[in-house]
C-alpha cells in the first residue's frame, strides 16, 4: 500500500516510522545495516534495500523527510543519497498552496524557499501580520519588515503595480476556506 501524497507534517514529526517497512524488515533479517550500506556495498545489498522501500506505505513521507532535513545518509524513501542529491534541487523548488495555507493557520510545517517566498507574496497582498509571519517564518519582526519592503520594491517593479501570483491567489482562497 503506498500513499498518494504525503500529509502535511508538523516539522520534526516522525509518527509516520511507526508504520515503515524498513523498521519490520530491519528486525526480520537482523541486518542493522541494510538500509546504511557501506561504500563498497554490492547492489544486491542495495536492491534489497530498495525493494523493502517500494512497498511502503510511508515511503513518499519518509523522502521527503530526508529532503527537508537534508538527510544524506543511507536508503530514505527509496532513493540512495546519490538519487536524493539528483532531486533535491527540484524539491527545493516546490511550491505547494496547501503548505502556505497550512502554515498560515498556524500549523508547524516546513516550508522550501519557494515556499516562503510565496508566503511572502501572500502576505503583501493581504496585509498579513507581521507578528504572525514572524511566528510562522521563525524570525524576529524586524526581519519580516525586511522581506516585506523587499517583496513591495520587487512587486512593483515587476508590473508597476502591487499584485498577486496565482499560487499566492491560491494559497488565500484556502485560508480562507
Amino acid at each position: 500500500m503506498s500513499e498518494e501524497r504525503p500529509a502535511i507534517r508538523a516539522r520534526g514529526d516522525q509518527t509516520w516510522q511507526q508504520r515503515a517497512a524498513c523498521a519490520r524488515a530491519v528486525e526480520v533479517m537482523r541486518d542493522p545495516d541494510l538500509f546504511f550500506p557501506s561504500p563498497v556495498a554490492n547492489d544486491e545489498h542495495i536492491l534489497l534495500a530498495e525493494e523493502v522501500c517500494s512497498s511502503c506505505a510511508v515511503r513518499k513521507t519518509c523522502l521527503e523527510a530526508a529532503l527537508e532535513c537534508r538527510d544524506a545518509a543511507g536508503i530514505r524513501g527509496g532513493l540512495t543519497e546519490a538519487e536524493r542529491r539528483a532531486v533535491r534541487q527540484k524539491f527545493d523548488l516546490r511550491c505547494d498552496p496547501a503548505r502556505v495555507a497550512a502554515a498560515l493557520a498556524g500549523r508547524d510545517v516546513h516550508l522550501t524557499r519557494r515556499e516562503k517566498q510565496e508566503l511572502i507574496r501572500w502576505a503583501v497582498a493581504s496585509n498579513t501580520s507581521t507578528l504572525l509571519l514572524a511566528r510562522v517564518l521563525k524570525v524576529s519582526e524586524a526581519h519580516v519588515q525586511k522581506l516585506l519592503r523587499l517583496e513591495r520594491r520587487t512587486d512593483v517593479v515587476a508590473d508597476g503595480s502591487a499584485g498577486t501570483s496565482s499560487t499566492g491567489q491560491a494559497a488565500l482562497e484556502a485560508a480562507a476556506a
